[in-house]
């Protein structure tokens, strides 16, 4: 080969090369990230989501898988590594999970309420109950009666976790609610959503968060037992959001699940969540550390916090 050859040859190779590395670079800065995240069904049924996740989206340059679970479910998820980060409702169990070392952090994000809803035509007089557990003795008295259906979540998620809950202010423990005849109590292992249209279809009572509810209101199917005119501090239900441990699972996607859990507790993240309405009602009130809306009608609020405590937020005008 001459030397003329071999000049040619060169360039032609130095050509390969750059334009191998730019079509690279190119191809790299098209890919996007992938975050997996697991949460409860109430926060896929409600349509919150599908609101706010766009924006994150958009903003990151990534895609947000979802999988909606019980929060139970979503956090057997994380501690087999299977997702990045979770967006829960299920407070004790959520602290349990990052104190046992699968969680890297658990910050406090959103609420609502949990409400029992019913027939409109509400045939054992859940109206007139001052609380959950007055509701729940109704139900459970008329139940037992042949004259109310309940329809519960039997499933490992935190709506079925308060609902245990409540039960055992009546002085049933798991065991003996699943044991509930189900002539009167349907356990049926389906999400919120599911749940709602069986009870509509059945007459039934069953519990829910607000939102999925409100997300799609209807008219034979009315909340009889809301904390927001009870007064009743069991029915608050906290959402968090918390990074699974990547020194753990060192696989998991932790810069994209530390940037998803500091822009939900942003001031961006936060009014978007407020934002976010359904038939008039606000579906999540935002309430992570330090918030104050931003927006240009504020009413003055109470939030609940994990004691129970009352702290004076704002949040914009329904």
């Amino acid at each position: 080969m001459n030397k003329k050859m071999m000049i040619v040859a060169a360039i032609a190779i130095a050509a390969l090369i750059v334009g191998g590395t730019v079509g690279y670079l190119l191809l790299k800065d098209d890919e996007t990230e992938t975050l997996k995240l697991a949460t409860t069904t109430s926060t896929y049924d409600s349509g919150l989501l599908d609101y706010i996740l766009p924006v994150f989206e958009d903003e990151k340059h990534c895609t947000v898988d979802v999988i909606a679970v019980g929060s139970g479910a979503a956090m057997e998820l994380g501690k087999n590594g299977d997702v990045d980060v979770l967006l829960v409702h299920s407070p004790a169990a959520e602290i349990a999970f990052v104190e046992d070392g699968y969680g890297e952090s658990r910050s406090l994000v959103m609420y609502n309420n949990f409400i029992v809803v019913g027939p409109n035509d509400d045939p054992i007089d859940t109206l007139s109950s001052t609380s959950a557990s007055d509701a729940f003795r109704k139900i459970y008295d008329n139940g037992t009666a042949g004259e109310a259906t309940f329809i519960s979540r039997a499933d490992n998620s935190g709506t079925y976790t308060k609902e245990l809950s409540i039960w055992a202010t009546l002085g049933f423990n798991k065991t003996q609610v699943q044991a509930f005849p189900n002539t009167w109590y349907v356990q049926s292992g389906q999400g919120m959503g599911a749940v709602l249209d069986m009870a509509e279809e059945m007459n039934a009572y069953t519990l829910s968060d607000d939102a999925t509810y409100y997300q799609r209101v209807s008219e034979d199917l009315i909340p009889h037992m809301n904390m927001t005119y009870s007064g009743d501090s069991a029915l608050f239900n906290q959402y968090s959001v918390i990074p699974v441990n990547a020194t753990l699972w060192t696989h998991v996607n932790h810069t994209l699940a530390c940037d998803f859990a500091d822009w939900l507790v942003s001031q961006d993240g936060q009014d978007l969540i407020a934002s976010y309405e359904k038939y008039g009602m606000q579906l999540f009130i935002p309430n992570a550390e330090g918030y104050v809306a931003s927006t240009e009608s504020l009413v003055s609020v109470m939030v609940f916090d994990e004691s129970c405590a009352t702290v004076p937020v704002t949040r914009p005008e329904a």
